[in-house]
């Protein structure tokens, strides 16, 4: 059995910003078309699950993200 690309659950754990992820994820994959090297691969060496995988490994973090802080609801 391959190993699973998408691993969303964990990388919401990871990352609490429900909509930071697809912009981050597609920001990445538009650079790795344009012009990026690549630091993972994937079997499918599709830009977008390159990307997801690099952000789900660490390789490639959201900048600013305690701006993102102010996303989250303020729940007891």
């Amino acid at each position: 059995m391959s190993k699973q690309i998408f691993d969303y659950d964990r990388l919401s754990s990871k990352i609490p910003y429900k909509y930071a992820v697809p912009i981050a994820v597609a920001k990445r994959a538009e650079a790795l078309k344009e012009y990026a090297k690549p630091y993972v691969s994937t079997p499918d060496n599709n830009p977008v699950s390159i990307a997801f995988r690099e952000l789900l490994d660490g390789y490639v973090r959201i900048k600013n993200e305690e701006i993102l802080r102010i996303l989250l609801p303020n729940t007891k």
